[in-house]
């Protein structure tokens, strides 16, 4: 436990000398929990973001396929009126009568 404490949470052995067991505990399980409550935390938050990634993910393939979709449709519709358009030359022109 007095190593666990001086690794992790940076106490000497010399705060520990003329400490007993029943001394020692409490400190020890207030360190020891407070780490796990961290790791459990960033467990979650890193569960969550990978969610959020993947979510992210669909939701731009989803994007994808309607952008690709929309731009065929206006590809068919760009064709169609490319076959009913007539090219005129710029020497034709028409005679008006005048009033």
């Amino acid at each position: 436990m007095m190593m666990y404490l001086k690794n992790t949470a940076g106490f000497r052995l010399d705060y520990f000398k003329g400490m007993s067991y029943d001394d020692i505990r409490p400190i020890f399980k207030a360190k020891f929990n407070a780490n796990m409550e961290f790791l459990l935390k960033s467990k979650e938050k890193i569960e969550e973001e990978t969610d959020k990634a993947i979510e992210s993910i669909n939701h731009t393939l989803a994007q994808k396929a309607a952008k690709r979709k929309r731009l065929n449709e206006e590809a068919k519709h760009v064709e169609e009126l490319k076959r009913h358009l007539e090219i005129m030359t710029d020497d034709v022109y028409t005679e008006a009568t005048l009033l």
